[in-house]
């Protein structure tokens, strides 16, 4: 068993998302990112992801529109398939396992295009994507684990792939690291059994923990993936409703209230039982 983290970070006080992306090429966006690092480990995620700031839709889909940096429509040149999060901390001098999560083909055309496909263009998509997950793996830090996160799948009812179009999505993710898809309902996994470029089927379940119940480990086994569950919960906006209607407060107003909820709801406790 591993012990990894989805990527999302809080960005600091007095810094937003309009910061951040004025400032990816600089010394103190590099700084950002490993310091946010370097909290994950020393709060013992055995492989701490990248800390993601960003939208993680728009984070790899304004490179890949970007025409300056096409090689074809939807198809990123790969010397500017970076993630500059990721490459941040190849100034550390970290010799552990790295995690590299990147928004998934079926989420990123769904944001550009809807539910219906067009396979000519999810290709693309697809090729893009790994060549961002090709630049982290060959980069000196030591990637272990990449994550494809489609949340939408088994989320969104519109969105319907056949099994010609899973693999057009995935069949370019055929690396030498253990490659998870990231899902945040079980109701699809069974879809990625015959998707030989995945390794892991992650499945979000600390909100709701009988999800679970949905899986069946004897299918996974015979089919050689590897489950990875969500234990600890980030959907703070929920949390924090819950406990302003629970107590008659509101939270939002009251910082010493927020981190009475969150800890109420989702101590360390609670994480160690699930």
């Amino acid at each position: 068993m591993k012990f990894d983290d989805i990527g999302s970070f809080p960005l600091p006080p007095g810094i937003d998302r309009d910061w951040v992306e004025r400032n990816l090429s600089t010394r103190e966006f590099e700084e950002l990112a490993q310091r946010a690092f370097v909290m994950k480990v020393k709060a013992g995620v055995e492989v701490a992801n990248y800390p993601q700031f960003r939208d993680m839709v728009r984070m790899f889909l304004d490179l890949i529109k970007d025409e300056a940096f096409q090689e074809d429509a939807y198809l990123i040149k790969k010397k500017h398939a970076k993630i500059p999060e990721f490459h941040a901390l190849e100034g550390l001098n970290y010799s552990g396992d790295v995690r590299v999560c990147i928004t998934g083909p079926f989420e990123i055309y769904l944001a550009e295009f809807g539910s219906v496909i067009y396979e000519d263009i999810l290709a693309s998509i697809s090729r893009s994507l790994a060549r961002f997950a090709e630049n982290t793996i060959e980069s000196r830090l030591k990637v272990t684990c990449l994550s494809l996160d489609d949340p939408s799948l088994g989320l969104n009812p519109e969105l319907q792939p056949t099994p010609e179009q899973m693999e057009i999505a995935y069949e370019n993710f055929n690396f030498s690291v253990d490659v998870q898809i990231h899902l945040h309902a079980p109701l699809y996994y069974s879809n990625f059994l015959d998707v030989k470029t995945i390794d892991v089927i992650g499945i979000e379940s600390a909100k709701d923990e009988k999800v679970l119940e949905f899986i069946d480990k004897e299918e996974l086994e015979s089919h050689e993936k590897k489950l990875r569950i969500g234990i600890s919960r980030s959907d703070i906006d929920s949390m924090i409703a819950y406990f302003n209607q629970k107590y008659g407060v509101n939270a939002w107003k009251d910082e010493k209230l927020i981190l009475k909820a969150i800890d109420e709801l989702e101590g360390a406790d609670n994480i160690l039982r699930r």
